[in-house]
């Protein structure tokens, strides 16, 4: 079974870059208004005065209330994540055996330029539309969402995680999405390299180990020189770069200005210092060679989300799942969530009591987290793992007996910082991709030469912000 879990899951939908974690995008339109998306609103939806039930649609329907298991219908969906996509619905189908999906499978980078296309041409949007981390800030702008918190539908945002409320509302405070499922990430480890540079393969001593980088930092530089110079900390400068930026916290965008000094010197500086004690081995993420790394002996750590363990551990350490090669711990200074899809319901949608029905069974329902959790994925609602706490239980043959499910939702998950959607996020991070690049290509490069690079490329990418 845990084989064919694996395989399953390995046909996840990947991206260059550690926060888009599910897919690369495509930057190739323009923007709505450059604005920051609006703040959460927290608060729950009101229900019909002197009665416990939501309130019902305009002409007397209500959402609230499970449609009949005979109910017939066809929902479409555009989207990348096969396994995630089978898993649902075949779930949703033990209940409503009546109701058909069409599955049209696109690169989550082509979201933002294929939704534009069909909004300009007047051509068909899915029923049910997905919406990647990367480009959901534009995504979210487009004229074509159902506000989920509004009446019929009365989503009440507290129903699911807290670190990820922001992200699915947009600047006019529509709730557009509900996360499919959570991506927060902690550091994966080779236990084997742990305990013969570390002295220890126990997550809690090694988070005990490394409370700050700077820590960190010293003990890779003694790992360093203790192998000989053939085992590093991390496979790449951009793989801890990228990792330490999202741990702040802090939007990169204000308004017409780009935050550079507040929100992203210090992961600049302690780039060059992870480089400059050789804590970083200099392969690309997601090239090959960074890929085969997982099954050799080079490399201690790797961020790893939820989708992580599937692909790229244990689909590249061949090894491991006899071995139980790896182990998970919370990140010094703080976790991050890293990746992560959406679905919504589009405004042309033809039968959206259907589409809520599905919405609400993946993302809210028990039901749909056991169906998520046969591959491995946990959904972003609070209520199921309070129903039935076995949900959290997850564990994979290259992490021996550890319970990844209960790692990732009771320790690391409360332990995540979620940096505000921008709509120009994706250009930035592309420019720190070429930052960290040329740091590893010219040792010689400063942190504060690294800063100027960086302020003169998005200067030149985005013109129209002030850089601070």
């Amino acid at each position: 079974m845990k084989k064919k879990l694996i395989a399953l899951l390995c046909g996840t939908s990947m991206v260059m870059g550690l926060l888009t974690g599910c897919g690369s995008t495509t930057e190739n339109a323009a923007p709505a208004d450059q604005a920051q998306t609006a703040e959460v609103k927290e608060e729950s939806t009101p229900q019909a005065a002197g009665t416990d039930e939501a309130p019902a649609a305009e002409g007397g329907e209500d959402y609230s209330t499970p449609l009949p298991s005979d109910y017939s219908g066809t929902l479409t969906m555009w989207g990348w994540d096969d396994p995630y996509f089978q898993a649902v619905t075949q779930g949703f189908n033990e209940l409503y055996p009546n109701v058909t999906f069409e599955y049209t499978p696109m690169a989550n980078g082509d979201t933002l330029q294929k939704y534009q296309t069909a909004l300009a041409s007047g051509t068909e949007l899915p029923d049910v539309a997905w919406a990647i981390i990367d480009s959901r800030a534009k995504v979210y702008e487009l004229d074509m969402w159902e506000d989920l918190s509004a009446a019929p539908y009365n989503f009440d945002i507290n129903e699911v995680m807290e670190f990820t409320r922001p992200s699915l509302v947009n600047s006019k405070g529509m709730v557009c999405g509900i996360e499919q499922c959570i991506c927060p990430a902690g550091l994966g480890y080779r236990k084997d390299l742990a305990k013969e540079y570390l002295g220890t393969d126990d997550p809690k001593e090694l988070e005990a180990m490394f409370p700050t980088w700077e820590a960190f930092i010293a003990k890779g530089k003694e790992v360093y020189e203790k192998s000989g110079g053939t085992v590093y900390m991390f496979q790449g400068l951009g793989d801890a770069e990228q990792f330490i930026r999202e741990q702040e916290g802090k939007s990169w965008i204000e308004g017409n200005t780009i935050k550079m000094t507040d929100a992203l010197q210090r992961s600049i500086e302690l780039a060059a210092e992870l480089r400059d004690n050789n804590c970083c081995d200099q392969l690309e993420a997601w090239s090959n060679a960074w890929y085969a790394s997982f099954g050799e002996s080079n490399h201690i750590f790797v961020g790893c989300a939820t989708w992580s363990i599937a692909s790229p551990i244990a689909a590249n350490d061949p090894s491991g799942e006899s071995e139980g090669h790896w182990g998970l711990m919370n990140t010094p200074e703080g976790n991050v969530s890293w990746g992560g899809t959406c679905m919504g319901i589009t405004k042309t949608c033809q039968d959206k009591r259907l589409a809520w029905e599905f919405v609400k069974y993946a993302c809210l329902s028990t039901e749909g987290a056991k169906a998520s959790g046969s591959i491995g994925y946990f959904t972003s609602a609070i209520k199921p793992y309070e129903e039935d706490p076995e949900l959290k239980n997850f564990t994979s043959p290259w992490f021996g007996d550890q319970n990844l499910g209960e790692m990732f939702i009771d320790e690391i998950a409360p332990n995540v910082t979620r940096r505000p959607m921008n709509l120009d996020d994706n250009a930035i991070h592309e420019t720190l991709s070429l930052v960290t690049t040329a740091m590893t290509n010219d040792p010689s490069m400063t942190a504060e030469a690294a800063m100027e690079m960086l302020k003169e490329e998005l200067e030149m990418r985005l013109p129209d912000y002030t850089i601070e």
